[in-house]
């Protein structure tokens, strides 16, 4: 009996249709259908939660030869890795100090374009340094900020290959484990909600100075030096939010809980290709318009813009079923 019809048999068994075992795990209908006719063969992540579903073991799913249903007397887990809590104390340290580079490599690409506008407003209102010296000097200063944080970003995810597999839902816990990391997130929930309240709000008002001077119509000088605190602002408020969101997310990923739950994580990776696109299009699109139009105390704009299109598309494709 191949898989198809294991599977088959097991949902009839259960008295479920294709429909609720498709809930079940999170798939489409269709999903179901094509596995039960073996159009598609589901992968190894999906075997292994079938077999959870069923209770039988992944060797009766897996093993053509074995016709009858062999039930699992004890979790498959018990195959998976087991964290120590040595180990888990360093990914939780390197998962911290991973959200805090990650901070602070976005916080370099929203302030790359600040002195180029502050140079570019003195120069205007004739300072000693030249137009052509100042948009030189800035966009030097631009693009080694963004280079400095494209190595942040290489090099903090380089250091967290070791606990890759933590990304998925195959590792246990040594004993006792679970209870510690339930407190440690216990006592950084007061932190990460200071935090995140922090950095909505700072993103909320950090364009109150500049509206306010653009209504009393400033001078150039003063709505250059708003908008670079406006950008000062927004990357403070990003590195907050960044950070706190990481260390939240460590504890869950441990516990394997909220957007590390195994019917999460699916959606999750359709997530990450699509920002995986998405960011590298969102900074070419940026600098081709600010070199164009040399404008670039107005092209700032696009980044509060792309990430509300990246939270709703990011928000449609963590509530699409597969």
């Amino acid at each position: 009996m191949i898989l198809a019809d294991k599977i088959l048999a097991l949902r009839k068994n259960n008295g479920w249709s294709q429909e609720e075992l498709a809930e079940k795990m999170n798939v489409s209908r269709q999903s179901i259908s094509k596995w039960e006719s073996a159009a598609v063969i589901p992968d190894i992540n999906r075997i292994l939660e079938l077999a959870r579903l069923f209770g039988v073991t992944t060797d009766y799913l897996l093993k053509d030869d074995l016709e009858t249903m062999v039930y699992s007397e004890a979790d498959d887990t018990e195959n998976y890795p087991r964290l120590t809590l040595q180990e888990m104390n360093a990914f939780l340290k390197s998962k911290a100090a991973y959200g805090r580079w990650v901070g602070l490599g976005v916080a370099l690409c929203i302030l790359s374009p600040v002195l180029l506008i502050a140079l570019s407003a003195l120069s205007e209102e004739g300072a000693v340094l030249t137009a052509s010296i100042s948009h030189g000097i800035g966009i030097a200063a631009l693009l080694l900020m963004v280079s400095g944080a494209v190595a942040i970003f290489m090099i903090s995810s380089a250091k967290m290959k070791p606990f890759e597999y933590l990304e998925s839902s195959g590792f246990e816990l040594e004993y006792g484990l679970s209870g510690i990391v339930k407190e440690k997130r216990s006592a950084y929930e007061k932190t990460y909600i200071r935090d995140t309240a922090i950095g909505v709000v700072l993103c909320i008002l950090c364009a109150l100075p500049l509206i306010v001077a653009g209504i009393f119509q400033a001078a150039r000088m003063i709505l250059a030096l708003l908008t670079a605190l406006l950008l000062a602002t927004v990357a403070a408020a990003v590195y907050l939010l960044i950070t706190a969101g990481t260390i939240k997310g460590s504890y869950d990923q441990l516990l394997r809980e909220g957007e590390y739950e195994p019917k999460e994580l699916e959606r999750g990776k359709r997530v990450a290709k699509f920002a995986g696109v998405y960011w590298p299009v969102v900074v070419a699109i940026y600098l081709a318009w600010s070199f164009y139009t040399n404008n670039w105390g107005f092209t700032w704009v696009i980044w509060p813009v792309a990430g509300l299109v990246f939270t709703a598309v990011a928000s449609l494709l963590h509530a699409s079923k597969q």
